[in-house]
């Protein structure tokens, strides 16, 4: 689970295969709570997949932390995923 952009005490991560596939998501965690964020692509938006015990500040600040870096977080995709 490789920790791909860290920002303001966010640690975003993303699941190796075999374990994790499609379509593009990314893990952010903080303070030992969690969101999980599928990433923008063509034809999908960006979405909230799953809130675990984030605080609402928290998980809208982990949201703009993906969408300002979704280029970099497909990019980080694309290399583990293929």
């Amino acid at each position: 689970m490789p920790t791909v952009l860290r920002r303001g005490g966010f640690r975003v991560v993303m699941y190796l295969p075999p374990r994790e596939h499609g379509p593009a998501y990314v893990h952010v965690w903080k303070d030992g709570t969690e969101v999980v964020i599928d990433l923008a692509t063509a034809g999908r938006p960006q979405k909230i997949r799953a809130i675990f015990r984030m605080r609402t500040a928290d998980t809208q600040t982990a949201f703009w932390i993906v969408e300002e870096h979704t280029e970099h977080l497909l990019t980080c995709w694309r290399k583990c995923h293929g």
